[in-house]
């Protein structure tokens, strides 16, 4: 079986990860028999990092209770594996500690005056003091020095014990930070060059596998801070650079994707910790279209590196599917707008819904009991980080707006922009219509199918709105 594995280094890592969850959930395709997301970042409460992890655990969730071969189930489709780290969720820690200070991290007190003049050569006085509790705070000089460890964890020999050949790589990358500039270029180092002391037999599958990558330019402005903040004004200095540096240093990788955007919102400046959550953007979306393009060509490659940049038909501030070219389209409106369908209907119209024929009688029935329970809860949870992903990139700079979430009752159909709406021959419409066809579902098959109340509950609901979206709208 063929796993990709893919690190997320740092916020903007995490941030593509998630989009790449919400991306399966929908059903969208990616070519491999597993996903096992890998998060690189010293920031322990991350806002970002944290809302990920609860996601790809509800994901990994709804996987586990739906039966793919006895249904034509599209959603949670691509398994997500979380691989066995020890209390650390989806997360390969650094070396050592790094809640303290880098000349704490560095033990600077007991270096040799000779050596403390060197280091003192190279770190200004605000990179010694710097406390890493929430990350490198843009400072890729420092994360070069920490991120080199990472390969002696035991985190990093379980990846690599569960690594095997035909496996690939991707990995997640800002390149106008501190984790993500500094971590990609390590990160790609390590897993060409093992330590041959490290006894690692999966070692020459490792080096000798598949790798990507995407590197994200510059896409946000932040808020002036603290003389020790990020500082926007340096993003464009330090991708330079680092472009730079890649041009001269990354040879050794197979498929190499940029990304970025002019058009910069501005977040407020917060260093890290539970407060640092950027609002989802389409850049993120973006990227992690380019993990499943890797995804599809990875056995190709081979030689030269190949680069890639993504852009859109229509050159829009407010970008709507019928923006995409058309391999796109192809590949997401549908899904996706499955997924939205569902998603409404549950938040706008099931809990009026359950005296409908599909919830009472019977096989499977849905009582009160499962309408209350946690495995429902989780569901709810699970479309509300859906729908806010979207509202949160509708909201953005650029918008990505490719539906309409405040439906109406006469007009449910029309939710997705700029796309039109077929008739259908049936005295019913709307909300009505939607539970005419869940009323429809062949119970038999969905019951025999699922073993748990969730999947069946999840494939009921997916057999109908999947028939509906090919029905009403015209994509």
């Amino acid at each position: 079986m063929s796993k990709l594995y893919v690190f997320a280094i740092g916020g903007t890592g995490s941030r593509v990860l998630k989009a790449l969850t919400m991306l399966m959930a929908t059903g969208v395709k990616v070519p491999v028999d597993k996903i096992v997301p890998i998060i690189i970042d010293p920031d322990a409460a991350g806002g970002n990092k944290t809302e990920t992890v609860n996601i790809m655990d509800l994901y990994r969730k709804f996987h586990s209770n739906v039966d793919y071969n006895d249904s034509q189930a599209t959603f949670f489709h691509t398994p997500l594996e979380k691989l066995n780290f020890p209390s650390q969720d989806y997360v390969l820690p650094l070396g050592g500690q790094t809640n303290k200070k880098f000349n704490d991290y560095m033990m600077f007190s007991s270096f040799s005056e000779e050596n403390k003049a060197l280091v003192n050569m190279l770190f200004s006085d605000d990179n010694l003091n710097s406390d890493m509790t929430e990350g490198f705070i843009g400072n890729p000089n420092i994360g070069s020095i920490v991120l080199n460890q990472f390969a002696q964890s035991p985190q990093f020999t379980t990846f690599a014990n569960d690594f095997t050949a035909g496996d690939s790589i991707f990995i997640i990358s800002s390149i106008f930070g501190g984790t993500g500039a500094s971590g990609f270029p390590l990160l790609l180092k390590n897993l060409r060059h093992i330590d041959p002391s490290l006894h690692i037999p999966s070692a020459v599958a490792i080096m000798e596998s598949k790798i990507g990558a995407i590197s994200v330019l510059p896409y946000f402005c932040l808020t002036p801070g603290k003389k020790t903040d990020p500082d926007s004004d340096t993003f464009m200095a330090k991708t330079k650079s680092a472009l730079a540096y890649y041009d001269n240093n990354l040879n050794n990788i197979d498929a190499l994707y940029y990304i970025g955007d002019p058009a910069h919102q501005t977040y407020e400046n917060v260093a890290g910790g539970v407060n640092q959550k950027n609002k989802a953007h389409f850049i993120e979306f973006a990227s992690a279209l380019a993990i499943i393009d890797f995804a599809k060509n990875a056995s190709s490659l081979g030689g030269n590196t190949v680069y890639k940049e993504y852009g859109i038909k229509n050159d829009t501030r407010q970008i709507t599917l019928t923006d995409f070219e058309n391999v796109d389209y192809m590949a997401l409106g549908r899904p996706m707008a499955e997924f939205t369908l569902f998603s409404l209907y549950i938040q706008n119209k099931l809990e009026n819904s359950v005296d409908q024929k599909w919830i009472t009688q019977g096989e499977p029935n849905y009582n009160q009991d499962f309408f209350g329970n946690m495995d429902y809860n989780d569901l709810l949870q699970f479309v509300d980080y859906y729908m806010a992903w979207l509202k949160e990139m509708k909201e953005n700079d650029r918008s990505f707006e490719p539906f309409n979430l405040n439906v109406t009752n006469d007009n449910v159909f029309g939710f997705v922009k700029n796309i039109d709406t077929r008739m259908v021959w049936n005295s019913n419409s709307n909300w009505n219509l939607v539970n005419d066809r869940l009323n429809s579902v062949d119970k038999g098959k969905v019951s025999k199918a699922q073993t748990e109340t969730l999947g069946r509950f999840i494939v009921h609901i997916n057999t109908a709105v999947n028939k509906l979206v090919n029905e009403k709208i015209k994509l």
